[in-house]
Parts: structure tokens; sequence; C-alpha cells
């Protein structure tokens, strides 16, 4: 938990750090500079293009799509059966991506802004990371599954989950101390401490290589505003943010395989196969579309030539290809009850090691002390 708190906080603090710096410099050139619309030198093309008139309704259309599943998260988050953290990337972009189609809505009404480089860095910036984020959710639940099938079968009670009662996840074994609950494991099931480990490891892994294809993200889209009018920019823009979606994809179906494989461990249900592979199939749809579009060139943020992002074919493409599929696996992440479906408990597992055992056996008589007071345990 906290070496994931700590890559998050470093990506917030990254992200920050070159927006900030984007919009200074955007700030301080001279005024003539100011709007650019266009250029004598080309410079990667907006992922998107540009919101014209034509995108006003569907901006609202795909606002209104990310902000009405804030609502479910709200429900799930008040419901104790359904509480649970572990998806806390897709409610982010959820709310970002409602944020962002309220500005290309803005946009595509007023000439001025929609040629503004500063919002148009802002937004290449948020439609680059979110996929990314998402899969980060991904590796959570995988994790979730693959450490589940090491613990063996226990005898549960335990009326706030009584959905997943007959399987474990490591929020409601006794290594965790977030779960109040019953727990006898049975001796003959056998359990497995050190395939638990490796599987965490693995995941932590997985967690820093996606982390490494967002700081690419993160610096080549925040410099696309130099990359308007340098040709060193544009080339460092463009290199960026392809090697970004080239880990992004290589690492999705890196995991995808790795679902695939869990087919065959215990306590995973097909259920669980098929809902993270459509997440991921969303994911990749995502990073196969930045990574076909962002060859092209633009002399122009308003050019309506091909390649630059504003044909009705290529807003299409991007729309549904990129946006719908990224809203499609957020609606994944948010509309099922991931809690019962994946057994996570409220905060997945989050422990790098089992506890020693004097502390599993002190938590769990803590817990049924606790459970006797609530009259769970007669």
């Amino acid at each position: 938990m906290r070496r994931s708190r700590m890559a998050i906080l470093s990506v917030v603090v990254l992200f920050g750090l070159f927006v900030t710096s984007t919009f200074f410099q955007s700030s301080t050139r001279p005024p003539s500079l100011q709007w650019v619309m266009s250029s004598d030198s080309p410079f990667p093309s907006p992922v998107g293009g540009v919101p014209m008139t034509s995108d006003f309704w569907t901006s609202i259309l795909f606002s209104s799509l990310y902000f009405s599943l804030i609502p479910i998260f709200v429900m799930r988050l008040y419901n104790k059966h359904s509480r649970v953290i572990v998806s806390i990337n897709a409610i982010i972009t959820a709310i970002e991506r409602t944020i962002i189609f309220s500005l290309r809505a803005w946009q595509s009404c007023s000439p001025v802004e929609r040629i503004s480089p500063a919002l148009t860095t802002y937004l290449q910036v948020s439609i680059a990371l979110p996929y990314i984020s998402i899969a980060h959710d991904v590796v959570a639940l995988l994790r979730c599954m693959y450490v589940n099938s090491t613990k063996g079968q226990a005898s549960f009670i335990d009326p706030q989950d009584s959905p997943v009662a007959a399987s474990m996840s490591s929020s409601m074994h006794p290594l965790s101390p977030f779960h109040s609950a019953s727990l006898h494991l049975s001796d003959d099931i056998h359990d497995d401490p050190k395939k638990r480990g490796f599987y965490r490891w693995v995941t932590d892994m997985l967690n820093l290589g996606f982390l490494a294809a967002t700081i690419p993200g993160i610096i080549g889209n925040a410099h696309y505003r130099g990359g308007m009018d340098n040709e060193s920019t544009a080339n460092e823009v463009m290199i960026t943010r392809y090697i970004s979606s080239a880990i992004a994809l290589f690492l999705i179906l890196f995991v995808a395989a790795l679902v695939v494989r869990a087919r065959k461990l215990p306590k995973v249900e097909p259920v669980h196969v098929t809902l993270l592979l459509a997440i991921l199939a969303c994911n990749a749809s995502s990073a196969i579309f930045r990574l076909l579009f962002m060859y092209h060139r633009t002399t122009s943020l308003t050019s309506m030539a091909p390649g630059s992002g504003n044909t009705p074919l290529e807003k299409a493409t991007f729309y549904i290809f990129h946006m719908l599929s990224d809203w499609l696996a957020v609606a994944l992440l948010l509309v099922p009850n991931i809690r019962a479906i994946f057994k996570t408990g409220m905060w997945g597992d989050w422990r790098a090691i089992d506890p020693p055992p004097k502390e599993q056996e002190w938590a769990r008589k803590r817990k049924e002390a606790k459970a006797r007071r609530s009259g769970l345990i007669v």
C-alpha cells in the first residue's frame, strides 16, 4: 500500500510540475505566439484533433456518459457490501473525462479557445493517460485472483460480505487488519506463502512497468505546446508519446496473457477472466489507436487535411476506439460489484509480505472478539 501510494504521488507530482511548467511557458511567450493557429514547421497532430462546432453535441454526450458513472461509484461506496477502493483510478478517470469533455464543448463554441495552446496541451495530457491508469486497476484485481488462489478454504461467518463467504480474499484473511470476520483455516488445504509472495512481486513489477509508460506520456504531452514552433521539441513529443503507448500496449497484452493463464488456478471463475479480458481489450483499443494515429503531423490546429485529427473519419475513430473504449473500461470497473465478484474486500491485496504468525493470531482473536461484541458470533 505504501509503495502504491508513493508511486501514485510521484505521478501526480510529475503531472503537476509538467503541466504547470507548460502553462507558464505559454503565458510568458510574446502575444503574437500566445494563440498559435498555424506553424511554419509541422508538429504532431493532436490526438482527437481540436473541437470544432460539430463536436459540441458529441462532447456533451461523452461528458454525460462519464458523469453517469459517478453516482454508481457513490452508491457502491455507500453500500458496505460493495464498498471498494481497488478501482479508484476508474472513478478518477470518470471525473476527469467529465471535465475535459465539458472543456471540449466550450472550445467548440469559442474559436479563440479552440486554438489555445495551453488548453490543447492540457487536453492532450488528460486524453493520453487514463487508459494506462485503468490498467493499474486491472493489475490490482489480477493480484487478488492470483493471491487468493494460494490460500486455503475457510469456514467464514460474516454478514457484511456474505456473497463472498465461501472464499477468502487477502483483505478478508487474518493477514489483513481491515476485515472483521471469524476465519478458521482447514488443515487439509494447502497454503502457499512462497507462491503468494512471488505473485505479489510480479504484480509490483507490473505496476512499475505501467509507471514507466505513464512518465513518458506525461513528458511528451506536457511539452506539446513547445512542439508547435520548435522542430526538436516536436520530435521529442512524438518519440515520447510513442514510447508511452508502446510500453503500455506490451504490458496490456502481457497482463492479458496472465489473465488467461489464471483460468487454471484454484478459485478463479470464468466471470473473473471474462471481465478482466474485456477491460484489457478496451485498454488495448486505446493504445492501438494512438500508435496508428500519432505519426501524423500538421501545420495548423484547425487544419481539415487528412492526418490533422479533424476530419470526420478521424474524429469518428477517435471517439469510438479511444473515448468510447475508455468509457466501457471504466463502466466495467464501476458498474459490477467488484468486491463480491473478485472477493477483494475493501482494499484488495495491499501487503508486500505476510505478517508473522503471532500477528495473524492476534488479529484473528481481535476480530472474533469484535464480532462477538457486535452479536455476529453466537
